[in-house]
């Protein structure tokens, strides 16, 4: 059997996580954490990409079965009443209260009206998102999700009005905010982090060779990425075919560990 296991779990990690697990919305406003294990991480942190040049969102992986996440569950009742999957096959003359939202991305995007009103009943209003190099707060206004045969599903949430030129490229987000630093080199943390990595993956059938990067930390919990920005603006040109988003956990003495992990699969792997 071919050694793809690994990787494919490990960037859908964060969607395994979550199963069984309800999303509760705050009521009130949440106050600033300087340690991730005083959230509870598996439900508030997401990732961010940019699905092509005039669409970046937050990001939902979706599991698609039956005992899945609160998304998973919500996402699979609607699409059986509207017939969501049939765009999968591109025939939408069955599918029900949809519309086009931007196709001209790696993803086809599209905006169920039921799908949009059933998400924001467990979604907050508002997110932090952490760029490469500063945070703002986004509010959400649309739901919109990618679906494909063959590569990750996703329920996404465009973002508007992030200052790239401020806070750099936005990478992940969270309902909390986070006392998260940013320094002006991780170039230690970043050697260790790229051996780890690495060693993990030497016997990986599928991987890309987009190097992992360091960007900010909040105590020994380091925020990365692997992702060379183009596969939602320039598919074509792009070599990611897997993005993805980790936090280390990087001690001095002491094995790496990834805290929390997640990503795409833009290859489709199921397919293959």
């Amino acid at each position: 059997m071919r050694n793809v296991i690994s990787l494919f779990l490990s960037l859908l990690l964060l969607s395994c996580n979550q199963k069984n697990e309800k999303i509760l919305k705050p009521s009130t406003e949440n106050k600033k954490s300087d340690s991730l294990d005083k959230i509870d991480i598996d439900k508030t942190l997401f990732c961010v990409y940019n699905l092509s040049k005039t669409t970046t969102a937050i990001v939902v992986n979706l599991n698609e079965t039956p005992n899945g996440t609160e998304f998973d569950k919500i996402f699979n009742q609607v699409s059986a009443k509207d017939s969501l999957d049939n765009i999968l096959y591109q025939d939408t003359t069955k599918v029900q209260n949809f519309e086009y939202y931007d196709t001209l991305g790696s993803f086809k995007l599209i905006k169920s009206k039921t799908l949009e009103r059933e998400i924001k009943k467990i979604v907050d209003k508002s997110y932090y998102v952490y760029g490469t190099k500063g945070f703002s707060k986004v509010t959400i206004n649309n739901v919109v999700c990618g679906l494909d045969e063959c590569r990750t599903n996703i329920i996404a949430f465009p973002i508007e009005n992030f200052d790239t030129a401020k806070n750099g490229k936005p990478i992940f987000c969270s309902k909390q905010l986070l006392k998260i630093n940013y320094q002006n080199n991780y170039f230690d943390i970043e050697k260790k982090v790229r051996a780890f990595d690495e060693k993990e993956s030497k016997n990986y059938d599928y991987k890309d060779d987009i190097k992992t990067k360091v960007f900010a930390n909040v105590g020994d919990a380091y925020f990365a990425y692997n992702d060379d920005f183009m596969w939602g603006r320039d598919p074509e040109n792009s070599k990611c075919k897997f993005p993805g988003r980790t936090i280390y956990i990087v001690k001095k003495d002491q094995p790496i560990k990834k805290f929390w992990v997640n990503g795409l699969d833009l290859f489709g792997i199921p397919c293959d």
